[in-house]
């Protein structure tokens, strides 16, 4: 039953690894840059194992101590997952509605990084036809 109890830990451990990469300062893994579900992928992964070892010890396992420390384990590690998921998909898409211009107007002053991080401004467009485009992740 040693296995069970590995697989539930391994498990516990994706989910706050794969939580903690939504942090802003979390290093960013070329292998998981392609937007936000790679990183909810991993978290949902880690809750898999958690609930398969888990369930797989609660069987089979021995000592009751051992089944409550291993079954909370693995709310928690639900718990984690699910709010970590209710976060991501909640609130960090509510993007605030779009500005209104008027055709023909000029533009409020700004600056901003472009997708190489050079540093782009309305006086460095000035004068050339432009067309702006904000986007968030990778739609």
């Amino acid at each position: 039953m040693g296995i069970a109890v590995i697989v539930a830990l391994l498990g516990t451990v994706l989910v706050a690894v794969g939580g903690l990469l939504f942090l802003p300062q979390a290093p960013q893994l070329p292998v998981l840059g392609a937007g936000d579900w790679p990183k909810l992928i991993v978290i949902y992964l880690g809750a898999g194992w958690s609930l398969l070892g888990a369930v797989q010890f609660l069987r089979h396992g021995q000592g009751r101590p051992g089944k409550a420390v291993l079954g909370l384990l693995m709310l928690l590690s639900l718990a984690g997952a699910g709010g970590v998921s209710w976060w991501v998909l909640s609130f960090s898409y509510q993007l605030p509605a779009p500005a209104q211009f008027a055709a023909e107007k000029p533009i409020p002053a700004f600056e901003l990084r472009d997708q190489d991080g050079n540093t782009v401004s309305d006086a460095s467009l000035r004068g050339k036809p432009v067309v702006l485009i904000f986007g968030r992740g990778v739609w």
